[in-house]
């Protein structure tokens, strides 16, 4: 059966990231008022928000579908880790059980061990994605997510804060975005925040740092779009 291609899950959304972008900038040569250009902004801010999230379950699938070893030591170890406890069980396993482990998992089979329930796995930070990727990954491709450097991964921390304090507008989710997007590592990159307190995103992302051509969220798309391609490099 032929493998799901990383390669693939990456060239796919880059094409969604670049559609995205043209509608962004194609919005705000449209509109010249600032609440509208506020209204896309957040549009496209939010919608690479959800794709991010989207590719990211998709490239950890890929890459467990390239490799199942790990999944299968997960499956072992969470077998014998119920035993735990029950001394009658656990001495009966060692003594007559046997895990069957193998060298590769259909497409179906992954997905009912990795998503059951046919939902996208919603990470909070980047850290959680590693915990992810170190659960189900071998280490070749486990070791792409954390060499990941350390401004890259404030990237994907930033997109996510921003996806969830526009999908939800709540004071935590602002408290979070705030957070992130002090983060010492988006030094130079013209999204860390001063000292003033963000109030909404989608005025912040709108405004040009240092006078420049491109918004916020413009850069914040195209570092995105380079975090994302590191992953599968």
């Amino acid at each position: 059966m032929r493998k799901i291609s990383p390669d693939g899950v990456w060239q796919d959304f880059e094409s969604q990231l670049d559609e995205q972008s043209d509608h962004y900038n194609a919005s705000w040569e449209t509109f010249e008022d600032a609440i509208h250009r506020k209204i896309a902004t957040e549009n496209y801010a939010l919608a690479i928000g959800v794709m991010f999230e989207g590719f990211v379950n998709d490239l950890i699938f890929a890459y467990a579908n390239r490799d199942c070893s790990r999944v299968m030591r997960h499956l072992e170890d969470s077998l014998k880790e119920s035993f735990r406890g029950n001394s009658k069980v656990e001495k009966a396993y060692n003594k007559f059980g046997e895990f069957k482990a193998r060298d590769h998992l259909t497409k179906d089979e992954l997905k009912d061990i990795l998503d059951s329930e046919g939902r996208n796995t919603s990470f909070p930070t980047f850290a959680a994605i590693e915990d992810r990727a170190s659960q189900w990954l071998a280490d070749e491709h486990r070791n792409k997510f954390s060499n990941l450097n350390a401004q890259r991964k404030a990237i994907i921390d930033a997109v996510i804060a921003v996806r969830n304090n526009l999908a939800h507008r709540s004071k935590s989710s602002l408290d979070r975005l705030n957070d992130a997007l002090q983060a010492g590592p988006l030094h130079g990159t013209g999204l860390q925040r001063n000292v003033n307190r963000i109030q909404q995103a989608g005025h912040y992302l709108k405004s040009r740092p240092n006078n420049g051509a491109e918004t916020r969220a413009d850069i914040l798309g195209e570092r995105l779009k380079d975090a994302a391609h590191q992953l599968v490099l």
